[in-house]
């Protein structure tokens, strides 16, 4: 009872915060299900403050993993989402469920990812996709298939003629599937992140360049982004991308460097953790609710604009939580559940 309570406080105290701010930006959607409008331009970056359509734009988003959620509860959270005031939805995309065998792709049911991009554009809220490759997640392998590692000499994550000719073909089917989703084309998706905090990985120099012309030759045309951590910005970024940082304390380092490497570009907390991830066997992890609030709100007082990772956490199915061994004598597997982040109650 203590537990649910105190999530239940946490919702609604960020709610209430977020809500409150969104109410003076011009980035407010109205709660009632409109299709998207597009009057001009894509999000750009290109000034202190984002624009899209040609007018100011914070991004105030949340992440819901489709495939942590049943399908029948998708439209349910997202719902609830809008109702907290947030107008971005964001969401990795799982190589190995979409590739569970190689050379066998599915995109159906609860992995129906257009499906999933279809009713975020009814619902009014916009789209940050984040494809990969690889996308940690607390995912099985960071989602990475297993049978990758049929080939003993594999490199992930590196320029290995092994790895980049499995992430082609993926890449191949996944954004012939997602292309006719950007912004503009008068979908929903208004940014696409280049990998996922490579920045903490950095094994091979040409990487990143690899992900981003894969992304590009296949005709994505929105805004490209990376994220990493305060550590990881020094070596995750690639030419061509806004940098992004995630944390779940504040400091004045993770701001400063990003004016230092970007001068007026836009700032952007692209995972804001309200939490941490809990292990088998060990503390269940609570981030205090004031704590959290105090955070949010600064970081919206210094005009950055915020992604809650999660909104809403889920569960992984199966056998696909991932692991950790940072620390550890041995790996020890996530719980089922998605608590990342102390995920928002709903």
């Amino acid at each position: 009872m203590f537990v649910r309570l105190s999530s239940v406080r946490r919702y609604s105290l960020v709610c209430v915060v977020i809500g409150g701010i969104v109410a003076y930006t011009l980035t407010r959607w109205s709660f009632a299900e409109k299709p998207m409008v597009h009057i001009g331009e894509g999000l750009t970056a290109n000034s202190s403050q984002f624009t899209l359509d040609g007018k100011p734009f914070r991004v105030l988003g949340g992440s819901v993993h489709y495939f942590r959620v049943p399908r029948a509860h998708w439209e349910d959270r997202l719902v609830k989402m809008k109702a907290c005031g947030l107008n971005t939805l964001t969401t990795y995309v799982p190589w190995n469920l979409h590739e569970p065998e190689r050379g066998r792709f599915d995109f159906q049911d609860h992995l129906d990812l257009e499906g999933y991009l279809s009713l975020a554009a009814r619902l009014g809220l916009r789209v940050i996709l984040r494809p990969g490759p690889y996308i940690c997640a607390e995912w099985d392998l960071g989602g990475l298939p297993s049978w990758l590692l049929r080939d003993h000499n594999m490199k992930l994550r590196t320029t290995y003629p092994g790895f980049t000719k499995a992430v082609d073909s993926y890449l191949d089917q996944l954004l012939k599937r997602v292309v006719s989703h950007q912004h503009s084309k008068g979908g929903p998706i208004i940014a696409v992140q280049v990998e996922n905090e490579y920045g903490s990985y950095a094994k091979d120099a040409e990487y990143m360049s690899f992900i981003k012309e894969a992304l590009l030759s296949r005709g994505i045309t929105e805004l490209l982004l990376t994220s990493d951590n305060l550590d990881g910005l020094k070596l995750g970024g690639v030419h061509g991308a806004l940098e992004t940082i995630n944390f779940q304390k504040l400091s004045p380092g993770g701001k400063n460097y990003l004016e230092e490497i970007q001068p007026q570009k836009p700032k952007m907390v692209m995972e804001y953790w309200t939490g941490w991830f809990d292990l088998w066997g060990g503390l269940h992890h609570l981030f205090p609710a004031e704590d959290m609030v105090a955070v949010v709100t600064e970081i919206l007082k210094q005009g950055m604009s915020i992604n809650l990772y999660m909104f809403h956490g889920g569960t992984n199915f199966g056998f696909l939580n991932g692991a950790s061994a940072v620390g550890l004598a041995a790996p020890k597997a996530m719980v089922t559940s998605y608590g990342r982040v102390g995920e928002i109650t709903i």
